[in-house]
């Protein structure tokens, strides 16, 4: 039997690139977004690539149900689930910068809901004889970093997302902790600098050698993660396929 990959925020980008990438390498692959995927559905099926499409949101924890027994009625398990979405939209805005209503909606698409739609997965999860959880961070997130009052990073300031990533980052490790004895490995991974719609002429200026990658680039780690062996790490923070610090 084929095994079974869920994406979030799989209509485009990133995500989009991960199902690909999965396709190929032989997965059925469940694109869940917040937008109408069915045209990369088709677009994947003249691949060879098995694919369905699911409509949800982040933001209303009530669909998560529907997705979960549309997993269930069409393959009764999940091998692999990639928290791919997520919102950046506070770009130079520092903690006393922050609208209560942006902060709020930033830590409930990237952080809350994935953490919920997790939980709800999880028994799905558990079916599969090797199941993988991938986790979209970010190094801009790393506390070694934003702790470092030195460090290059310090300007690049997205205060809400980058706490919610900050919480993304504690999910990783707890439900790793939990899902261990079942064989499930749980990673959060950095896709670094992607050419992708979330990414604007906002972010800084990395340099004349720097070059985003493209989405495919980006979404590498994530390929690596949620295909990883039984004796592949958990518990940790990738970039490039490389462990870095949280």
């Amino acid at each position: 039997m084929k095994k079974v990959a869920l994406i979030t925020g799989a209509a485009q980008g990133i995500g989009f690139e991960t199902a690909r990438l999965l396709g190929e390498k032989g997965y059925a692959v469940i694109l869940a977004d917040v937008q109408d995927a069915s045209s990369k559905v088709e677009e994947l099926e003249g691949k060879g690539i098995e694919a369905k499409a699911i409509s949800f949101d982040l933001s209303n924890s009530a669909t998560f149900y529907q997705v979960v027994e549309f997993v269930d009625k069409h393959y009764g398990r999940l091998d692999a689930l990639v928290n791919n979405a997520a919102m950046l939209v506070d770009m130079g805005k520092h903690p006393s910068d922050l609208s209560e209503e942006l902060f709020r909606k930033v830590m409930e698409v990237n952080y809350i809901g994935p953490f919920l739609f997790t939980q709800k997965l999880v028994p799905l999860l558990k079916k599969s004889e090797s199941g993988r959880i991938v986790n979209l961070s970010t190094q801009v997130a790393q506390l070694a970093q934003l702790s470092d009052m030195n460090s290059p990073l310090r300007d690049d300031i997205c205060a809400a997302y980058q706490s919610s990533k900050i919480g993304v980052n504690a999910m990783t490790v707890l439900f790793a902790k939990e899902l261990e004895e079942f064989g499930i490995k749980v990673n959060s991974c950095c896709p670094g600098w992607v050419d992708s719609a979330m990414n604007t002429d906002e972010l800084p200026d990395y340099g004349d050698e720097a070059r985003p990658k493209t989405p495919a680039e980006g979404a590498d780690t994530s390929v690596w993660l949620a295909t990883l062996p039984q004796d592949g790490p958990t518990a940790g923070f990738f970039t490039d396929r490389e462990k870095i610090n949280w």
